[in-house]
């Protein structure tokens, strides 16, 4: 959802299955490094504050899918670190840490029109502390070894 500027949503999972027949399931997840920062792509946003971007959406611009430039949306999250995104949510899945999280926590606070839009994007900020915590947390990670929980507890549950 973030790399996509909220465009495309992940789908329901779910399965329905015959109780008469044997059923076999191999799963597969494709995940990025977990030092990563998920960002919107470049091709499903604007970057108001850029001087490219400016100049190119007030005219009919397009990018390399064809795409005009002046229909793409401002951007909509800030960068978030998926080895917190994961270790919060296997955190909180796995524990009594009592902390969500979500893609949601990423947005940016929007206001509407287009001063608080042009002010959204030169603060870049958002409501979720998790946005904060994941710089802490990167500070003292090592993603070569092993996740503990206990560990990280501190800066998860702050």
């Amino acid at each position: 959802m973030i790399w996509s500027n909220g465009r495309f949503r992940a789908p329901l999972h779910r399965v329905l299955t015959d109780p008469s027949k044997e059923r076999y399931s191999a799963p597969f997840f494709y995940n990025p490094g977990y030092n990563e920062l998920i960002s919107p792509l470049p091709c499903c946003c604007r970057d108001v504050t850029s001087p490219a971007t400016m100049a190119s959406s007030a005219t009919a611009g397009e990018d390399l899918n064809g795409t005009s430039t002046k229909d793409l949306e401002p951007k909509k999250y800030l960068p978030c670190l998926w080895g917190y995104f994961r270790a919060v949510r296997f955190a909180g899945d796995l524990t009594d840490l009592g902390v969500e999280i979500q893609t949601s926590h990423f947005k940016m606070v929007v206001g509407s029109g287009k001063v608080e839009e042009e002010k959204r994007d030169k603060e870049e900020k958002s409501s979720s502390s998790h946005v904060e915590k994941q710089h802490k947390f990167l500070d003292c990670v090592d993603f070569r070894e092993a996740f503990d929980v206990e560990k990280y507890r501190d800066i998860l549950q702050s």
